[in-house]
């Protein structure tokens, strides 16, 4: 039989630590650790998408390029033609293949970057090869558009658009003094490649910033729709599923016609003598007891498709997928013997809080859910006038729910 598990509530990441980060002025682009982990989860998705979406138009403007290769510098077309198809667009479509497969941080955005560096490294070693000839000074002004492409198009994290935006100046810059080009087409060279590179890294900055500003922004939305929803099906006081969840639940169960071979689990849970324990020991002291109560009851929930429902003031019903009679009584047992362990005081006959439990179970093809309830509620009677702290397991097909038991 599966094993209980944790339950756990909505808004993991804490509330009024993403209303911190949305009211922060400073303007930096850094998370507390488990916001930063959340948005490199989304990021990770993002950019597979980002790279799916740009690789076929980036390859076809790079290669058209060609005509300017061809145009401009005919006399070594024929290494740039080697160099486009057989060393950069084998390059970058691995990359795109690999970013695909959702990898780390690192090893997506150092594949990313280098896609234009690559682009880069190709044009200026063209450029290298033809340096002193006159239209050769024109060539090497298209690593500006490759500087666009690679911090405005690609949209990476921006201390990695920094990164590489430095290391293509600087190779830039090196080739072109180790070209001996003249001052002039040295200075406006440099100063272009500047200016590209400065606004497009502002551009970068500002579009992860407000990337970041709109994670913050859908992350708290979500969470406060989570709150709101679980406000509406769940009871205030124990957390457990409320009566509108609860019919909710059924009715989905009952019209969903895989379902009907199913074999469902019911308890019908009471505390024993409640309203004498609640009367002795006030309400304050009543409702720690009922939430510890129902701490326990969820803790034996063994999937998302159990059910816990505070049916009634001191009265709990669980609903128990793919689980025979016998498996109910069981969890039913262990959930008795908890109770039991806990030892919290009693008053009148009782010395400590104790459960009384009637237990059905059923295929949904042979009878509807209601009636299980039904069953698994004669049998609470059954455990009641039985003398209580007990689990009734209903064998028979019907009993009769109105027999006067107290409660």
């Amino acid at each position: 039989m599966t094993q209980p598990r944790a339950t756990t509530k909505p808004g993991a990441i804490d509330r009024r630590l993403i209303e911190r980060c949305l009211n922060d002025r400073s303007g930096g682009l850094g998370f507390p650790p488990v916001l930063e982990r959340s948005y490199e989860s989304y990021r990770r998705e993002y950019r597979a998408r980002v790279m799916s979406s740009t690789i076929v138009p980036s390859l076809l403007i790079y290669n058209l390029f060609l005509v300017i290769d061809y145009l401009l510098l005919p006399s070594t077309f024929a290494i740039a033609l080697f160099c486009h198809l057989l060393v950069v667009t084998p390059l970058l479509l691995v990359a795109d293949l690999v970013v695909r497969q959702r990898p780390g941080l690192w090893v997506r955005e150092c594949l990313s970057a280098s896609m234009p560096l690559a682009m880069a490294a190709q044009l200026l070693f063209i450029f290298y090869l033809n340096r002193g000839v006159d239209n050769a000074e024109h060539y090497q002004y298209a690593i500006s558009g490759i500087l666009t492409y690679a911090n405005v198009n690609q949209k990476p994290p921006f201390r990695f658009a920094l990164v590489s935006t430095l290391i293509l100046v600087a190779g830039y810059c090196s080739v072109l003094v180790a070209a001996h080009t003249d001052f002039p087409t040295l200075l406006v060279g440099m100063s272009l490649v500047s200016g590209v590179g400065y606004v497009t890294l502002v551009a970068n900055y500002r579009m992860e910033r407000d990337a970041r500003y709109a994670f913050l922004r859908r992350t708290h939305d979500r969470l406060e729709y989570e709150i709101s929803e679980h406000a509406a099906t769940h009871d205030p006081l124990t957390g457990l599923a409320n009566r509108h969840e609860f019919d909710r639940r059924s009715a989905r169960l009952q019209a969903d016609r895989r379902l009907s071979n199913t074999s469902i689990g019911v308890l019908m849970l009471d505390v024993d003598n409640f309203k004498a324990y609640n009367d002795h020991f006030g309400h304050p002291a009543g409702d720690a007891c009922l939430k510890r109560i129902a701490a326990a009851i969820s803790a034996q929930l063994r999937n998302d498709d159990d059910l816990a429902v505070r049916y009634g003031g001191e009265e709990f019903l669980v609903l128990l997928f793919d689980t025979t009679l016998a498996d109910t009584a069981v969890i039913a047992e262990r959930l008795r013997h908890t109770i039991e362990t806990f030892r919290m005081p009693h008053v009148q006959s009782h010395t400590h809080v104790t459960l009384s439990i009637g237990a059905a179970a059923g295929r949904l093809a042979d009878q509807p859910l209601a009636e299980l309830i039904t069953r698994a509620d004669a049998a609470l009677y059954d455990a009641k006038r039985a003398g209580r702290n007990q689990v009734s397991p209903c064998v028979e097909a019907a009993h009769d729910a109105s027999a006067n038991a107290p409660r």
